[in-house]
């Protein structure tokens, strides 16, 4: 992997653009979710005595609720990984990387990256899926077959995005580091810039 620039990757103006697009989708996602929890049973109230008659029995109003609760957890998680984004963005220069041909079209989410500190070791990472998964998918594939370019460190937290940079992804090691403090094998500069992009405690 080469710097493709020294600049900080938040710098980049189609990584910001893409940034900001994401971070208004999640926002309006988890707003609209979170107004469905107690909005679609009161509206389903209103509207079934006109429409049906009698009082909406309690079996209609689970399935909307269990829907919202459902569609907030997944919102509320996606707008948390943009928020954490933001971090490795601002500190974390864009590198570029091949593409992932090693990688099945299976199991796409799962792959590894050099060790920053190490180059020759290899870490297990994880590509954190959203919404519904159709648009992660199409970028995965692309990911997959054309390269991109990523921003963080694979033993804390990573965005990758395709080379155009129209969709960000966040990225996780496989195996998170439990304990504080900084861990064996990552050297001292690169734990401070963990712990700059808000990825490492």
């Amino acid at each position: 992997m080469v710097d493709e620039t020294s600049r900080n990757a938040i710098d980049d103006p189609d990584a910001l653009r893409a940034w900001q697009v994401a971070r208004r989708r999640s926002t309006t996602a988890f707003t609209f979710w979170g107004i469905s929890l107690p909005g679609f049973p009161v509206l389903a109230m209103v509207l079934w005595e006109p429409l049906v008659g009698g009082s909406l029995p309690g079996y209609a109003i689970a399935p909307l609720v269990i829907v919202s609760a459902v569609g907030l957890v997944l919102s509320e998680r996606r707008w948390s990984q943009v928020k954490q984004m933001r971090g490795i963005l601002a500190v974390y220069p864009f590198k570029d990387h091949p593409p992932l041909k090693s990688v099945s079209a299976g199991d796409i989410a799962h792959f590894q990256l050099p060790d920053p500190d190490a180059p020759n070791k290899k870490v297990s990472v994880v590509a954190l899926r959203y919404g519904l998964g159709k648009q992660w998918r199409n970028t995965m594939a692309e990911v997959r077959d054309q390269g991109f370019v990523l921003a963080g460190d694979p033993r804390f937290g990573m965005v990758i995005t395709p080379r155009e940079r129209h969709e960000l992804i966040a990225v996780r090691p496989k195996h998170p580091q439990l304990t504080g403090g900084r861990p064996n094998g990552v050297d001292e500069s690169s734990w401070h810039q963990a712990r700059a992009a808000g990825i490492a405690h």
